[in-house]
C-alpha cells in the first residue's frame, strides 16, 4: 500500500463512513475500526483491498459525513463496479451484523468477535439492542418506546 498518500486505515475509516452513512463517531465508537480493516484485507487479499482503497483516496472526499455532490455519484460508482461490488457489499453487511459474509448461507460465514455483534450498527439503525447484550435496563419498559424523525 505503498502509493497511497494517506494512512490505509484512515481511508478505510472514511470508506465505512461513506458505505454506512454512520458517522466518524459512530464508527470509530464501535472499537473494531482495527479488528475490519485487518478481517477485509486479509479476506478480500492485498490486491483487490488495495484497489478498494486507492479508489477512494482518488475521490477525494473532503467530508465523508456529507460528501458532495459529486463524491456521491462517484461513491456510487464505486459501489456498482462490477470488480468491487461484492467486496463493497460484504464490507457494508460487516459494519452492520458484524458477520464476515462469504455467500448467502455459506458455511464460511462467521462473526468475527462477540464485539462485532454487539456493537453492529443495525441495532442503531432500527434503534434496539442486540439480543443477549447491552441491555436497556431495568424499569425502562416504563417509558414510551424512542422515536425518530428523518434527516430529510
Amino acid at each position: 500500500m505503498k502509493s497511497l498518500k494517506k494512512k490505509p486505515i484512515d481511508l478505510f475509516e472514511n470508506l465505512s463512513i461513506v458505505l454506512t452513512g454512520f458517522s466518524k463517531a459512530d464508527i470509530v465508537g464501535t472499537g473494531l475500526v482495527q479488528t475490519y480493516f485487518d478481517t477485509v484485507k486479509k479476506e478480500l487479499g492485498k490486491e483487490i483491498f488495495e484497489a478498494i482503497l486507492n479508489a477512494i483516496e482518488n475521490i477525494k472526499i473532503s467530508n465523508p459525513e456529507h460528501p458532495s455532490d459529486k463524491n456521491a455519484r462517484q461513491i456510487k460508482d464505486l459501489m456498482g463496479n462490477i470488480n468491487f461490488k461484492t467486496p463493497v457489499s460484504q464490507i457494508i453487511q460487516l459494519w452492520y451484523t458484524g458477520e464476515w459474509v462469504v455467500g448467502t448461507f455459506s458455511p464460511e460465514n462467521y462473526i468475527v468477535s462477540s464485539e462485532s455483534y454487539l456493537e453492529g450498527l443495525i441495532w442503531k439503525a432500527i434503534a434496539a439492542h442486540p439480543m443477549g447484550g447491552k441491555q436497556p435496563g431495568y424499569g425502562t419498559w416504563g417509558f414510551p418506546p424512542q422515536t425518530f424523525t428523518s434527516k430529510n
